[in-house]
């Protein structure tokens, strides 16, 4: 981390594209906003102009960002580390806790906590998210990648956006489905009238598919799920489960109120927040291409409708290729 410094070898390039080409440790959409907020100079001038054409010889420098101590304070809090190596942890998020600090949550993050426990983190994701490569909810738990460095944080991010990262999740929903198995798919947008929520549309967003299938009933009324994510949206196996009239249980945001109102439903008032669990992820590690394949176990809160399943035995396992 800090300053550095290179000359241009291209007669006229684009300023992202040439950091890009000489700083392999960041992806072109980082660099971007490392432009855009004001890292980068040329020629010993701050430029915020991703698209700038330089010319051979232009000095660009670039000012590479520092996780600072004295910027996140630690959160004493409790996390469970599945894996941990010099590259990157696996973690088991608790429900209930920002995976970030936001403008209504400052200091008890899992950020925050993360900072007390493992004391290398990548810059990449800026000083209010040293090491997180993807996140979960507020109330969704469950598997976690930590990036430890830079590079792990652009081999995993790069990883995601190339689909090889496979997550599956298992929820607790409303209703039976009349398929065992399905997939769900539209475009996810943010709703107008309501900004804290996401709405499926056909014509509109970003593309969305969601795969999922049942694994078990419980009273004829509740169903066990399994679900992929097979694209990365916000919110988006919540949405996509409301959109098939069977919302995940608990969930305050993305419900139907008739199902809580009904008599037989009413056993399950008690539950505070979805019943959502990132139970499985699996990826090549960033340093040794290993295939690696994770579970993490369930929180205490949703083993009532796990009985008898596989779920409450999650434990870690590594592949070779």
């Amino acid at each position: 981390m800090g300053l550095k410094s290179f000359y241009s070898s291209d007669e006229k390039i684009r300023l992202d594209i040439a950091l890009t080409n000489n700083l392999n440790n960041f992806t072109r959409s980082f660099i971007k906003k490392l432009i855009e907020a004001g890292n980068v100079s040329v020629n010993n001038l701050i430029t915020r102009k991703p698209s700038l054409l330089i010319r051979t010889g232009a000095l660009v420098s670039v000012d590479e960002p520092e996780i600072r101590e004295d910027t996140l304070k630690p959160f004493d809090f409790p996390i469970d580390i599945i894996y941990e190596d010099n590259m990157l942890a696996v973690i088991n998020k608790p429900a209930g806790i920002s995976v970030h600090p936001s403008k209504g949550e400052h200091e008890k993050t899992l950020v925050n906590a993360l900072v007390g426990k493992i004391s290398d983190l990548s810059g990449i994701g800026g000083i209010e998210r040293p090491g997180i490569v993807h996140r979960l909810d507020k109330d969704t738990s469950g598997i976690m990648l930590i990036a430890k460095n830079d590079k792990s944080h652009n081999a995993l991010a790069e990883q995601f956006k190339n689909r090889i990262i496979k997550k599956t999740y298992i929820a607790l929903v409303y209703g039976i489905f009349k398929e065992s198995a399905g997939k769900i798919e539209g475009y996810i947008e943010r709703d107008p009238k309501n900004k804290i929520k996401m709405k499926l549309s056909q014509t509109n967003g970003k593309h969305a598919l969601t795969s999922f299938k049942t694994i078990k009933t419980i009273d004829g009324i509740i169903s066990l799920l399994e679900i992929s994510p097979l694209t990365g949206r916000t919110h988006q196996i919540r949405v996509s489960m409301l959109e098939t009239g069977h919302p995940i249980l608990g969930d305050k945001i993305y419900k139907k109120i008739e199902f809580k109102n009904k008599n037989e439903f009413k056993q399950f008032n008690f539950i505070s927040r979805q019943m959502l669990h990132a139970y499985k992820i699996s990826f090549i590690h960033p340093e040794t291409d290993r295939l690696m394949i994770f579970t993490a176990r369930p929180p205490q809160d949703m083993l009532w409708g796990l009985e008898n399943t596989e779920y409450c035995a999650a434990q870690p396992t590594v592949v070779d290729n």
